[in-house]
């Protein structure tokens, strides 16, 4: 039955029965409407599955897809909704579900679903952004700091058993007193800018978005000002057509010697081997990549280099942050249900 033309509710989220109620009809209120088969398309350990479970509200029914969901099309049949991290969404999965009304992103960005497809089927879309945003920024810090001291290359060394001297390791530096360019303004930025209060350094910042910031101390500059001037240039922009290739080979070769690099955005927005060239031959102090293309990365591609932070895009994953989405994704996926109770199957946003 299609969730477009009726919805069925039954008198408790058990009942097998149910009764069909045509679009625009109004709904007896003491009824519940039946449950919405909710799947989770998103890389989880077995704890935070059962959180899901766990947390999952009366009038909906939680699955989780493993390795690829085109091997079960039987599951893929039965979704209603379709919550996604950044796994690709395809025209192929999507013709595979032909109950589905709903694609819900598990955090921001819509670049790994075939948004084409779901304008042609009808299924509405929606993202939850600014939730995790603190797990996120707090990572970005601990990437600064971690980069001026050069941690990863003095834990290295420790793992092989190599007690790095001062007059081995490379001088550190202190964040006191720096110029931090956030190239990215949105929730995660701003949130960056706040958490650098009490540090003692200048902020600029850019976005490709006309964001105005509340603090006088924080100032607008356009993207190459920024380059050249920042001791530290911070990367989170959404991967669009806009900030595809944002930053080049001549954008990097800009930045000053001294600089460090954070990205924690998608792949494709920063040119990653352009920034580890400029920190091999000293034109960069350090970087940190957080996300990758493709993920994950291939065994051979994973290895050790000086000054350079490279994590597997854990830049969001906290238990605090976890849970914070999870709520808001259900609370989304409850707004998308109201509004089909009320026969508006239009795109929603976030579950705020």
């Amino acid at each position: 039955m299609s969730l477009r033309k009726t919805l069925r509710v039954a008198t408790n989220k058990h009942s097998e029965a149910g009764t069909a109620f045509p679009q625009g009809m109004t709904m007896p209120k003491t009824l519940d409407v039946c449950p919405l088969r909710v799947g989770f398309f998103v890389n989880w350990q077995p704890y935070e599955r059962v959180l899901a479970e766990q947390a999952c509200p009366p009038g909906m029914t939680c699955c989780f897809i493993q390795g690829n969901p085109l091997a079960d099309q039987e599951a893929l049949a039965t979704l209603d909704v379709l919550v996604v991290g950044t796994q690709e969404v395809s025209s192929a999965l999507i013709e595979a579900a032909p109950r589905l009304r709903l694609i819900q992103r598990w955090g921001t960005g819509l670049d790994n679903i075939d948004t084409a497809g779901t304008e042609k089927r009808g299924i509405a879309t929606a993202e939850l952004p600014g939730i995790n945003a603190r797990s996120v920024s707090e990572f970005i810090v601990c990437a600064i700091l971690t980069l001026l001291r050069h941690l990863p290359d003095v834990t290295a060394a420790w793992a092989e058993g190599r007690w790095l001297s001062s007059a081995e390791r490379a001088p550190s530096h202190r964040l006191e007193g720096k110029t931090v360019g956030l190239l990215g303004f949105g929730a995660i930025g701003r949130d960056v800018a706040r958490l650098l209060e009490g540090f003692a350094v200048q902020i600029i910042y850019h976005d490709v978005a006309a964001i105005t910031s509340s603090g006088s101390r924080i100032r607008a500059v356009p993207k190459d000002e920024l380059l050249k001037a920042s001791d530290i240039v911070t990367v989170q922009l959404p991967l669009t057509p806009t900030t595809k290739n944002f930053l080049g080979e001549a954008e990097i070769a800009s930045m000053k010697k001294s600089a460090v690099l954070v990205c924690v955005s998608r792949a494709g927005i920063v040119n990653e081997a352009a920034v580890r060239q400029a920190v091999r031959e000293g034109r960069l102090f350090a970087a940190s990549f957080d996300n990758f293309d493709p993920e994950p990365l291939p065994r051979e591609n994973i290895k050790r280099e000086p000054r350079v932070l490279a994590t597997p895009h854990m830049a969001g994953s906290t238990v605090e942050g976890f849970q914070a989405l999870l709520a808001s994704c259900f609370a989304s996926i409850e707004k998308y249900r109201n509004q089909m109770v009320e026969g508006n199957n239009a795109s929603i946003g976030s579950g705020q």
